[in-house]
């Protein structure tokens, strides 16, 4: 045991010793003297100082002289400036008029005090009279009211309300020179006509100012009718029967959707 502990004793000491060799070995290689630097340094500022001084004693000394007459002179003209010192206001008479005002203030307020004192006593009678009066309503019995059930009279104000509200639809009339075209549409919410094919959005509003607004009013026309509608599609020419819209129609009134040809009465 104590052959090992002398043994690693041995090894740091000999490694203490490589450590202080490698570092005067590294100091030695890389050691610079900087005192010379520095004491060029210092001459060159001090030569710089000398020189700056130097330069600054050569420049003209700067005269003042306007400076400070141009000083002076604004300070007379201030000087001489006379503002004049307002009077004593005399505020006597503004004083005597307020205490005056004072005065008959407070004279009036004492007969307005006894005039309002009066309306008090004499109202004294009234309010007793109206105290008689509610203590009689109170002793009045009033025997309780038999219920009444109003749930029709209110079901039949809430359906002439709504039909105030809305309205039905008035009936549409059929467009002088034709067999089925409507003034408006009056007979139920206007069929989508662009499910039929070859009609657009734009040829839709077309034909609601013609008068068509539903799929049953195309089913039922003859050909007179559709060249009568054909006549007024200036730049639709030719599509209904190019694309069959009648045959169309006829399909698309079976739907849900479509609304019902109306019942004629």
């Amino acid at each position: 045991m104590g052959f090992l502990l002398a043994k690693i004793l041995f090894l740091l000491v000999l490694a203490a010793a490589c450590g202080a060799l490698f570092t005067y070995w590294w100091f030695r290689r890389h050691y610079e003297d900087v005192t010379l630097e520095y004491a060029r340094s210092r001459d060159e500022w001090a030569s710089w100082r000398r020189g700056f001084e130097a330069r600054l004693a050569a420049l003209p000394e700067v005269d003042l002289q306007p400076l400070r007459e141009q000083l002076a002179a604004l300070d007379e003209a201030v000087r001489a400036i006379d503002v004049p010192i307002p009077e004593r206001v005399d505020l006597a008479p503004l004083q005597s008029r307020l205490d005056d005002i004072e005065r008959r203030v407070s004279d009036i307020r004492l007969p307005l005090e006894q005039r309002l004192t009066a309306m008090e006593h004499a109202l004294f009678p009234v309010e007793t009279r109206l105290d008689e009066l509610a203590s009689a309503v109170r002793a009045v019995h009033v025997p309780p009211s038999q219920t009444v059930d109003l749930s029709p009279v209110l079901e039949r104000l809430g359906t002439l309300q709504s039909l105030v509200e809305n309205p039905p639809p008035a009936k549409a009339a059929v467009r002088e020179g034709s067999r089925n075209l409507l003034t408006h549409p009056g007979h139920g919410k206007p069929d989508d006509l662009t499910q039929i094919k070859g009609v657009p959005k734009v040829l839709a509003r077309k034909l609601h100012r013609v008068g068509v607004f539903y799929f049953w009013q195309i089913a039922e026309w003859s050909p007179a009718d559709v060249k009568y509608v054909d006549s007024k599609l200036a730049a639709y020419k030719g599509r209904i029967e190019r694309d069959a819209w009648v045959n169309q129609a006829n399909e698309l009134v079976a739907t849900p959707s479509a609304a019902p040809r109306p019942t004629e009465h």
